[in-house]
């Protein structure tokens, strides 16, 4: 059997689970279950196709609106169309999974976060937490390798995530103090 090219095994992990979806959606668009199956296969024959496709962030919705430009072609070649169709195409729409800027200010927040987190705890704690949650590495074999039991392994690692979890949930001083059902303004913070 020759080997997966790069292309083949991207469209494996990150296009074909997807497929029931892309032809529930074929379906709404084309009302006829071989035309959709054909628009899914030319949108499948698309991507082969195409030069760019390691630059696909996310190729669900990539395909999605796929298929939906590509109903709106065979729309424009048809002869007669209903209007019904018509008014589903401009219906569909594609859920963006795409992070918005709030998402990545936060997420990037929390890296510095965990990274900060991870600096200041112990060598040993830290070592087998990355090992264990960031790595996947079994318990016993990260026991074995660092010369220690099974027991103070897995000591290591709940301290490890208490210090983490301590770190994360610390919540830096605002100049709003609030109190139950009170907000107050700092003056002094304000002028």
């Amino acid at each position: 059997m020759p080997a997966l090219r790069p292309i083949d095994r991207w469209f494996i992990d990150e296009v074909l689970p997807h497929e029931p979806a892309f032809l529930e959606a074929a379906r709404r668009l084309e009302r006829d279950a071989d035309a959709a199956h054909d628009l899914v296969q030319e949108a499948f024959a698309r991507l082969f196709a195409m030069d760019g496709w390691a630059s696909i962030a996310y190729p669900r919705q990539y395909v999605l609106r796929m298929l939906r430009n590509m109903s709106i072609e065979r729309l424009r070649r048809a002869k007669i169309v209903e209007f019904q169709r018509i008014s589903d195409i401009e219906d569909f729409d594609v859920e963006d999974d795409t992070p918005d800027q709030f998402r990545i200010a936060s997420g990037k927040d929390l890296v510095g976060r965990v990274r900060t987190a991870l600096n200041a705890m112990p060598e040993r704690c830290r070592t087998v937490l990355i090992r264990r949650r960031f790595d996947g590495q079994p318990p016993r074999e990260i026991a074995r390798e660092l010369g220690i039991s099974l027991s103070t392994m897995e000591k290591r690692l709940a301290r490890a995530l208490v210090l983490l979890s301590r770190a994360l949930d610390t919540v830096e001083p605002k100049d709003v103090h609030e109190g139950p059902g009170i907000v107050q303004r700092d003056d002094a913070a304000t002028g």
